[in-house]
Order: C-alpha cells, then sequence, then structure tokens
C-alpha cells in the first residue's frame, strides 16, 4: 500500500502528516516563503510513491447558498459548473456542496458554493506537486471535513456552532442536521483577548447577531456553541464558557473526540489538527477544491494501480491454474505408473499360466487362429429347421400347393462378409411344388396361388423370395397355341412352379 500524507496548510506554514490507520503523525513543517517552498520540493521528490490530500485551514473562503433546480447529468455538471463561474469567477478552487432537497414546492436542490478566493496562498505549494509529478488525490476545507468529524460523533441533528482551536486561529462552523452552513476563521492575532478560553466565547457571542441577521437561525431558540477543547484546559473553558438565554455551551474533550473518531494516540498538544486530518482520512468528502489538471497524476497513478492490480490478478490465476495443471499431472503420472504396474504384474502372471500349462504338438499361436476360426465356422453353420418352419407355416394357408422336391443349401453372398476376412453366407431352400389337375384349365387362378405363397414368404422377418418357374410359360416370346388335342392333354395334367427361399445367415 503506498504511504498516504495529509498536508495541513494555514496562512504560515504547511505540516506534512503522515496517516496510518488509527495513528497520526507530524512528519515535516515548511514555512510560508521560498526556502519553505524549496524545502518541500525536496520532501516530494524524496517521497514519489506516496499519495497527498491537501487539507487547507484559510480564512479566505467563501460561501454562497442557492436553491438550483434539481437535475442530474451532463445538465447539473454544465449548471452547477455555471453558477460556480458567476459567484466565484477570479478562482479555480471551488466546488459545489449539496445540502439535500427541499422537503416541499418543487424540491429544489439546496446548494453551497464554496470556493478559497486567493488561489495565490495555494499556488507556490500547488507548483511544487506539479514539479515533483505528486499524487494529489483532492484540496479539501476544515469546514467540509467537519461534517465527517460530527457525524462520527454523533452530534449531526439540530443546529450547532462547532468551535476548534488550530494553529491557524479558532475555526467556527456553523451546522443545521449535520451539513455545513457557513463557516469562518478567526486568526489568532485578530482574537479580541489574549484568555482563549474567553476569547472562543466572544466570538460565539459575536457570531450570533451574523447568524440572527442572515435567517439561519431563529431568535427565541437557543444556539448550541460545541467547544473542542483539550483535556487539560477544559476547567479554564468551564470558567469562561458559560450559557446563557442564547448560546448553550457544550465542551467536548478532544481525547474523547479523538477515540471515537479512530485514533489510538491522543494529540499531546491543545490544537486540534489531528482531529480533522484523522476525520478526513475516515470520511473524506466527496466535495474537494482541486481542478482536474491539479489531480492529473493521481488519475495516472489510479491507472497504474488498476494495471498492477488486473496483473496480479492475472498472475495469481495463472498461478492457481499452474499448480492445478501440476496437481492433474502428478495424479495422472501416479495413475499411469499404477497401471504399467498391474500391467507387467498381468503379464507376469500370464507367463508363468502359460509355463505350467502342458507342452502341445502345435503353437499357441497356430491354435489360437485355429479355434478363432472353428468358432466362426460353428457361428456360420446351420440346419434348415428355421426355413422349413416358416414354408410350412405359410402352406398350412395354401392347401391347393403339394410339394414334390426340397432342395437345401449354403451359398457365398458376395455382399457380406464376417470378422475375420470370410465372405457371408446364404442358407436357400428350392421348392418344387403342383397344384391341383383342375388349376391347368384355370391358368388366372394358378397364378393368384403361386403369388400369394411368394407374397406370405416375404412377409416373414429376414427371408428372400424368388419364383425360379411359374406354373405356365409367361414370357413374350413364347408361342400361344389352342384347339389342337394336345392343348386339352396338357390341359387335364397337374401345373407345378419353382419358388427360392433364403435368408442371410448371421456371423
Amino acid at each position: 500500500m503506498p504511504r498516504r500524507h495529509v498536508l495541513y496548510l494555514d496562512a504560515s506554514q504547511l505540516v506534512v502528516w503522515r496517516w496510518r490507520p488509527g495513528e497520526v503523525t507530524p512528519r515535516a513543517r515548511f514555512a510560508n516563503d521560498a526556502e519553505g517552498h524549496a524545502k518541500f520540493g525536496d520532501f516530494l521528490r524524496q517521497h514519489r510513491d506516496g499519495l497527498f490530500l491537501l487539507l487547507c485551514d484559510l480564512a479566505d473562503e467563501g460561501f454562497v447558498a442557492e436553491n438550483v433546480p434539481h437535475v442530474v447529468g451532463a445538465d447539473r455538471t454544465a449548471m452547477l459548473r455555471r453558477k460556480l463561474s458567476q459567484h466565484f469567477f477570479a478562482t479555480p478552487l471551488s466546488c459545489a456542496h449539496t445540502l439535500g432537497r427541499q422537503p416541499d414546492g418543487r424540491r429544489d436542490e439546496q446548494m453551497l458554493f464554496c470556493a478559497l478566493i486567493r488561489p495565490v496562498l495555494l499556488e507556490p505549494w500547488l507548483a511544487a506537486l506539479r514539479a515533483a509529478e505528486t499524487a494529489l488525490s483532492g484540496i479539501h476545507t476544515l469546514p467540509l471535513v467537519s461534517e465527517g468529524l460530527l457525524k462520527r460523533l454523533r452530534l449531526g441533528e439540530g443546529q450547532s456552532l462547532l468551535l476548534g482551536i488550530t494553529a491557524a486561529g479558532v475555526r467556527q462552523s456553523f451546522f443545521e442536521n449535520g451539513r455545513l452552513r457557513f463557516s469562518r476563521l478567526t486568526p489568532l492575532s485578530a482574537l479580541s483577548s489574549n484568555d482563549l478560553p474567553r476569547a472562543c466565547a466572544e466570538e460565539a457571542r459575536r457570531l450570533h447577531p451574523y447568524l440572527l441577521g442572515q435567517r439561519l437561525v431563529t431568535r427565541n431558540a437557543p444556539l448550541t456553541v460545541r467547544v473542542l477543547v483539550p483535556p487539560a484546559r477544559l476547567d479554564d473553558f468551564a470558567q469562561a464558557c458559560r450559557s446563557s438565554d442564547t448560546l448553550q455551551f457544550e465542551l467536548i474533550d478532544s481525547a474523547q473526540a479523538a477515540a471515537r473518531i479512530g485514533l489510538r494516540t491522543p494529540p499531546q498538544d491543545g490544537s486540534g489538527e489531528a482531529l480533522f486530518v484523522q476525520a478526513l482520512m475516515r470520511d473524506t468528502p466527496s466535495s474537494q477544491f482541486a481542478p482536474p489538471s491539479e489531480r492529473r497524476f493521481h488519475r495516472l497513478w489510479l491507472t497504474r494501480f488498476a494495471l498492477r492490480a488486473s496483473g496480479s490478478v492475472a498472475l495469481a490465476a495463472c498461478l492457481l491454474y499452474s499448480a492445478h495443471s501440476v496437481l492433474d499431472s502428478f495424479d495422472l503420472r501416479q495413475q499411469t505408473l499404477k497401471l504399467d504396474d498391474e500391467g507387467q504384474r498381468a503379464q507376469r502372471a500370464r507367463a508363468d499360466i502359460i509355463r505350467r500349462l502342458p507342452p502341445t504338438p502345435v503353437p499357441l499361436d497356430t491354435l489360437r487362429v485355429v479355434h478363432e476360426r472353428s468358432l466362426q465356422l460353428e457361428q456360420r453353420s446351420t440346419t434348415p429347421d428355421d426355413l422349413l418352419r416358416e414354408l410350412g407355416a405359410v402352406l398350412s394357408q395354401l392347401p391347393q400347393v403339394s410339394l414334390e422336391r426340397l432342395e437345401w443349401r449354403l451359398t457365398p453372398d458376395a455382399a457380406g462378409a464376417v470378422p475375420g476376412g470370410l465372405p457371408g453366407m446364404n442358407a436357400e431352400l428350392v421348392v418344387l411344388a403342383r397344384l391341383p389337375e383342375e388349376f391347368g384349365a384355370q391358368q388366372r387362378r394358378a397364378l393368384e396361388v403361386v403369388d400369394a405363397l411368394a407374397a406370405q414368404l416375404r412377409a416373414r422377418p429376414g427371408l428372400q423370395v424368388e419364383v425360379l418357374r411359374q406354373p405356365f410359360d409367361l414370357e413374350s416370346g413364347q408361342v400361344l397355341r389352342g384347339g389342337t388335342r394336345a392343348d386339352e392333354t396338357a390341359a387335364g395334367s397337374a401345373p407345378s412352379f419353382m419358388v427360392r427361399i433364403s435368408r442371410v445367415l448371421s456371423s
């Protein structure tokens, strides 16, 4: 993580505070002169890897409260930029701080336009930051940071005036429901009394008429004044800050406040800079005064950080994938070794079994080939039983057909082949049958019986049927005769036909 620094700037000096979670430590002080600016530049060049925030505690501040229409997006940005240029045209260090929307009517947005009206006070310090290419994330002021301080102390209800004592003077900020409405800084040199507790009470009484004139507070209601006081001076402030009908003083122990905002070590001196630095780092306001040109190197730092973070994530993902791959490879190697070991044991067991077998007249490979061929031949061996059953089932439905001769044989099937290189085989049954003698004069009826026999056989699964000879010659080349005695004699004989039934043998 980069080192984080807060540059606390007032009219006389700039103090560099080193921030860690729960710890705020001053690192260096630079006077507001040419020598201090040069030393500050040397300090920045020695801490190029740090992140910096600028916290200003200056009297030259401007505040303008105004209600604007509630718009969003680019229209809101353009409107706020135009309003800031109207109110603070002489300074680029300005911001628009939202106070929420009005509860009734058009529900306009209440805005507090803030600016550092003397940018010349900051220019030498900003020039040193630009020259050192320092990552400046923002410029903030004590009044806006005080909102986060009140939120951490849970003192944001109602109207209140917060008094904080710093090296620059007495900071007086007026809040309404935890939102800043007005603030001013009275330098220590301008205080009417050398007694600091009495001077704080006088400043609060002097500011109250102004708030009444601005109609920020009501005339008949007492205003709560909260004063951040070092523990060693609680009695002195209690004597000087006495409540009245218009002001109700509440003293806040700075050590207890430091513990509530997360500081493990409370500030040792009476100033409250450490409290505001911690409040800035714990609840950094979204409203800040730095223009985009002053935050250029911070955006570059964010880009580098994003690239490094994405590279780290990618590297971590690659390392995890590599570790997973290594584990998978190791597991596969173990499985491979195990399988190799099991294969070697199986080969040794096989060799041991073969060694214990009695000697054979021929080699085992030859016996294996002969055995496989015998199995194939056995599978291809068949009997005419199935074809005879199919034929008998069909003839039982055609009593006109009488059998004369049956021929059964096995024929090679050139279209098919079985594993082992042997051709396929067909089982064939050639049937010679006759019809009754009266069918000799009824040629059409005889042909119908033969066609019915062939159709019923083809309907059987796996059977192929072919009529080899019809009971009568039907070719177109035959000579038609009629009217002779020879024809009458032929008509009195029983017509015969021939059918071939085949089936492919499965391997």
